[in-house]
C-alpha cells in the first residue's frame, strides 16, 4: 500500500487533529484538479476518488500539526505526486527534541506507521469496505 493523501478531518475541542492517511495499492492516479497550482486556489474537493481508495489510517487526538499540499499558496497536489514536496509536513520548530516529520506521496504503509510509532501516535487501518459495493455498480 503507498500513500496518496492526507486530508484534516479537523480538531477537537482541545485543539488536538485528527487526520485521514489514504493509500492505494496503486499511485497512477487521474485527478484533474491536482494540477491547480496552487492547490489553495481551488474550491473543488481534492481528495481521490473512491476508486483509487484501498484503506485510510486514521490518525486521531493527536498533537501533531501537519502543513498539508492541498492548503498551499505555492505549490499544487501535483508537485508532491512528482516529489518536489512532500503531501504533509511538520513545521520546523527549534525547540522540538524529535526530528521533523513528513510524509511523501508513494510512500509505503509501513514506513508511515514507523514514523508515528517513533512519537507514539497509532495509526487505526480501516479497510475500505464501501470500495467492494462501489465496483459492484459500475
Amino acid at each position: 500500500m503507498k500513500l496518496i493523501y492526507i486530508n484534516e478531518i479537523g480538531s477537537d475541542y482541545k485543539g488536538q487533529k485528527q487526520y485521514e492517511f489514504i493509500f492505494s495499492e496503486s499511485t497512477e492516479i487521474d485527478m484533474d484538479e491536482w494540477f491547480v497550482i496552487p492547490s489553495s486556489s481551488t474550491s473543488q474537493p481534492k481528495s481521490p476518488e473512491v476508486e483509487y481508495v484501498d484503506l485510510v489510517g486514521l490518525l486521531k487526538d493527536t498533537d501533531l500539526h501537519l502543513e498539508l499540499i492541498q492548503d498551499s499558496d505555492y505549490f499544487g497536489v501535483i508537485d508532491a505526486v512528482d516529489g518536489v514536496v512532500a503531501l504533509g509536513w511538520e513545521k520546523f520548530n527549534f525547540d522540538s527534541e524529535f526530528e521533523r516529520i513528513s510524509f511523501k506521496f508513494g510512500e509505503s504503509l509501513e514506513s508511515v506507521t514507523k514514523k508515528l510509532k517513533q512519537r507514539e501516535y497509532l495509526l487505526i487501518k480501516e479497510e475500505l469496505k464501501i470500495k467492494e459495493s462501489w465496483k459492484g455498480q459500475n
